[in-house]
């Protein structure tokens, strides 16, 4: 069991270095920032591709690779030649350019390009030999092309931001024209520094000086003279104001006192139709109450209208005789033993008998 364990990592072992043995041997790679170029040895030259970044097939003895920095370069001119951007080796520095304006005076630019190798084109660089001295080649053009351009400023156009920037932008479709044959691109050209001699740059300063003092003055009076509309403005405002204020008082009061008009109208309106709803409703009220005294009055002589017909038959009599027979008031009673005939109030029969005319009792 051990010693099959101890193949087996022996074997994973072995495959791990011919792995890594045989990447070396048949692939390459090339690193973010590089752009690699493969020449065939056996034949067919500079493959015309660049190669970004990855691992690409490169046999070795029969490809041979190169290497170029696909970063962004800077051409340095600058009076400081020993700066920070020394060990840098994407920045070529150089002195400042010494340059004389259009008006036959000195001056020394400190001026920065920035450039690139154009996509696709790095492979001709090799095909060309020149993969190794191309960026020499790179800041003579740029500066035979800055020496040409910039000397078309006078000092008041260097020491002015927006010609100066115009200036640049021109340039820029030159130069570019011009490196297209390194295969390069240009991408940014920055004057960082101007700087003339002594005596002509205090002369310029106090030229500057004056300048600024005169732009100041002008600002001042156009500031004098826009305070003075500003102010009339304020004024035309402010009797507008007090124009459509006292307008709008007015209007206001005016719609005030139609609306107190409206109000009392409404009020009147409202007490005239209060009392003529009222009164109707008081009519009605006594119109009901006679109505219903009338019926109740007509149900009272039906009822006694019926009650007396009722009463004129012969039932009605007999109720009418007990009624009177049950109601008598006799105080004192005198019987006649003698005379049987006579009825006595206790027969109450008897009683109704003899009210009702019957001659008394019926044997």
């Amino acid at each position: 069991m051990k010693r099959t364990l101890t193949y087996a990592v022996v074997g994973v072992s072995l495959l791990v270095l011919l792995v890594v043995v045989l990447g070396g041997l048949f692939v390459v790679k090339i690193e973010p920032h590089v752009i690699g170029v493969k020449q065939n040895q056996l034949g067919g030259g500079i493959v015309k591709t660049d190669y970004g970044t990855g691992y690409h097939l490169g046999v070795v003895f029969v490809h041979k690779w190169y290497e170029l920095d696909g970063r962004v370069h800077f051409v340095n001119f600058s009076k400081e030649r020993s700066s920070k951007y020394r060990s840098d080796t994407n920045v070529e520095n150089t002195g400042s350019l010494d340059i004389r304006t259009s008006d036959n005076n000195t001056a020394s630019l400190d001026v920065t390009v920035a450039y690139r190798i154009r996509e696709g084109e790095a492979h001709l660089l090799v095909e060309e030999g020149i993969q190794t001295d191309y960026r020499d080649k790179v800041t003579r053009s740029v500066k035979g092309i800055l020496m040409k351009e910039l000397p078309k400023l006078s000092p008041e156009d260097l020491v002015d931001t927006e010609i100066r920037l115009l200036r640049v932008q021109e340039t820029l479709p030159l130069m570019a024209e011009e490196l297209a044959k390194y295969h390069v691109e240009p991408l940014h050209v920055l004057i960082r520094s101007v700087r003339f001699p002594e005596d002509y740059e205090e002369k310029l300063q106090q030229k500057q000086l004056t300048r600024q003092n005169a732009l100041l003055a002008n600002a001042r009076q156009r500031q004098e003279k826009q305070s003075q509309v500003t102010e009339s403005y304020e004024k035309e405002t402010e009797a507008l104001e007090k124009r459509l204020r006292g307008e709008w008082d007015v209007k206001l009061q005016e719609t005030r006192s139609e609306n107190d008009v409206a109000v009392a109208q409404i009020r009147a309106d409202a007490g005239l139709y209060d009392k003529e709803r009222r009164a109707e409703a008081e009519a009605e009220y006594v119109g009901s109450i006679a109505d219903g005294e009338l019926e109740l009055a007509k149900a009272e002589a039906l009822r006694n209208e019926l009650r007396n017909a009722a009463l004129d038959t012969e039932g009605g009599r007999i109720l009418l005789a007990r009624q009177a027979a049950e109601n008598l008031d006799i105080e004192s009673i005198t019987l006649n033993s003698n005379d049987p005939s006579v009825p006595t109030v206790i027969d109450v029969e008897a009683m109704v008998e003899l009210l009702l005319g019957r001659g008394g009792r019926t044997p």
